[in-house]
Parts: structure tokens; sequence; C-alpha cells
């Protein structure tokens, strides 16, 4: 048996204890298929992007042991759950335990030094610099056509051998 973590994405327009009964729910249903299994709520945030026109949503982790032939029918059985926005799992990593993955992931949004910051904008200008000299497209002076001219090619395109008689 393999430790697993799924991650669940709740409907922010839920109360807090709409929310935790259905996270208890989707617990239910991991306990079905897997052991051990241990509920953390990690609070209601902003969504990246709306799903299904919701904006906000509550997430929860749960870590557990399962089989992994039994993974694919837990997330059959989650997607048929329509109060689930959404539920990921992975593999577990146990060398990160929550707080550290937290705090990894805000140490690494606090480490925009002014340096690193001018590093970016260089690196933009010099994306720029380049998408403007492939860009570049030299321009061709046009005349006017005759019509005697278009005649002219209309005559030399059909009367070419090459052209597709049969459809």
């Amino acid at each position: 048996m393999q430790k697993y973590e799924l991650l669940l994405v709740l409907p922010g327009t839920f109360d807090e204890k709409e929310a935790e009964n259905e996270a208890n729910k989707a617990m239910a249903t991991v306990n079905e298929i897997g052991s051990e299994a241990i509920l953390t709520a990690l609070g209601k945030n902003r969504l990246a992007y709306p799903i299904k026109q919701i904006r906000y949503g509550y997430f929860y982790t749960v870590v557990f042991e399962a089989e992994a032939e039994k993974i694919k029918d837990l997330k059959n059985k989650l997607n048929l759950d329509k109060n689930i926005l959404r539920g990921f799992i992975t593999k577990y990593n146990e060398k990160m335990s929550q707080a550290q993955k937290i705090s990894y992931f805000e140490s690494e949004a606090k480490q925009d030094t002014p340096e690193k910051e001018e590093e970016k904008t260089e690196i933009v200008q010099e994306v720029k610099e380049e998408i403007k000299e492939e860009t570049k497209v030299e321009k061709r002076e046009e005349k006017p056509m005759d019509l005697k001219d278009i005649d002219k090619k209309l005559d030399e395109i059909l009367a070419d051998d090459n052209l597709m008689t049969k459809v």
C-alpha cells in the first residue's frame, strides 16, 4: 500500500459547517477505499480562476494509504459528488509536512528581491526586442495593377497543364 494525498476544493458559497460536512463525506469515501485517512483544513482562499462561476473555495487535504488499483475508483466516486469543485490525488511526499509545504510556497513568493525584479525586467526587454526583430517585415512597394495584367495572369493560370481537371 502506498501513501497518497487528496486535495479537495469545495465551493466558497458554503458556510464553514457545510464545507466541513462535505469534507467529512469525502473522507468517508476515502476510508471505504483506503485506510488511515487524516483530514486537514487549509482554509478559504481565492481560486486562480472561477470554477462553475465560483471564485472562492475551501481547501482540505486528506492523507491516506491505499492500493494503487483502487485510486481510479476513488477518483470516479469523487467526480460523482457535485459539491466537490476539484479533487487532486497525488503520491504523498513524506519528506515535507503540510506546514513545510505552505511555508515553502510563501518563502518562494517573498524571495523576489529588487535584483530579481531587475533581472526579470531585463529578460522581458530582451524577449520583446527579439519579437520585434522577428516580426519586422520589409514593406513592399505596391503598384496599382492594370486590368490587362490581371487578365494575362489569369490566362497563364488557366493554360497551366498541372491543373486538376477531374474531381
